[in-house]
Order: C-alpha cells, then structure tokens, then sequence
C-alpha cells in the first residue's frame, strides 16, 4: 500500500474521510459527520505539520467533542504507527491538538480542527 493509502485508511476508521482538496460537492457532497485531511509527505526525518478537521453539524459539541477525544486516544503515549509498502508513517499530536471552529454561512456547523506532526519512516 501507497503512503497516502495508509493514510487515507488510518482516517477512514474514524469517518468517512477526504482529502481537503478533493470533498465531492453538490448530490455527491458528504452527509454529516465527515472528516476531512490535508495531506503531503516527506523523507525520513522530516516532521510534516498536517491538519484534520472533523464536521459535523447540529446544536451540540457533544459528539464531535467524543470523536475528537477518541483521535486523542489513538494517538496517546508518543503517537501511532502506520505501516505502508516501503515503510511507516508516524502521527503525533500537534500544538494545539485541536481547536473549535465554525461556519460563518451555517450557525449548526461544529468543526474541529486538529493539528498533527506526521514523519514517514521511509527513504522516499
């Protein structure tokens, strides 16, 4: 498996998942809740900061607050390691981990912004 297939399928155990640049719109757009990545890679020993953001949407930060707390989980005591083809990815919790966010056009919309430090064990 590719880098970004493992790390497509590592976000994927969460929510469905898209990469930011590529959220199907219109009849195709995503129901709630959805996650969404940003995505980019590197050698080995290079740190990249990536970023999550979970979407959902209602009144409350209740469930949207437990998903991230499950993320945390996940990624507790020094991080998680994601085999691929030539190598591992490692994900560690960024600075800050994670922060509220909203919509300014949709007052429901709960975003969760999570902030990631990515390295890929790898010679490529």
């Amino acid at each position: 498996m590719t880098k970004a297939g493992a790390y497509f399928n590592f976000w994927n155990n969460f929510l469905d998942a898209y990469e930011e640049n590529s959220v199907p719109t219109g009849d195709d757009a995503p129901k709630f809740p959805y996650l969404t990545y940003s995505y980019g890679s590197d050698d080995f020993d290079n740190t990249v900061p990536l970023t999550v953001s979970l979407w959902y949407r209602g009144s409350s930060w209740i469930a949207c607050n437990n998903k991230t707390d499950e993320i945390s989980s996940a990624l507790a005591n020094g991080g998680v390691f994601i085999p691929f083809d030539d190598g591992k990815i490692w994900i560690r919790k960024g600075t800050p981990f994670a922060q509220n966010m909203g919509d300014e056009n949709d007052d429901l919309i709960k975003r969760k912004y999570i902030n990631l430090d990515v390295e890929f064990l790898s010679n490529y």
